[in-house]
């Protein structure tokens, strides 16, 4: 009998071993983005999506792009989050 979590694919995905650090750079560099620069941030998340969209298109790990994207965005986002939350915008 299979296990619950096992189908008949057998073992559990593979992760690529950029996902976690990206993932946690991007978090970094979106949080300082946006508490340095704030609105020149954007600019910078959007360099970050435009890498990571090219990382993609020659083949390289797209589940560490996927974590940059993810990560920057966050990052970025909370900082404004905070900004709403201060009355600062």
């Amino acid at each position: 009998m299979t296990g619950a979590g096992q189908g008949e694919g057998g073992g559990s995905p593979k992760v690529s071993p950029f996902a976690v650090p990206l993932l946690l750079g991007g978090v970094i560099l979106g949080f300082v983005a946006g508490y340095v620069f704030l609105w020149w941030g954007l600019l910078l998340v959007g360099v970050v999506v435009l890498a990571a969209a090219a990382m993609v298109f020659s083949g390289r790990s797209r589940d560490g792009a996927t974590a940059a994207i993810l990560g920057t965005v966050a990052g970025y986002g909370l900082v404004l989050l905070l900004a709403v939350f201060r009355g600062v915008l």
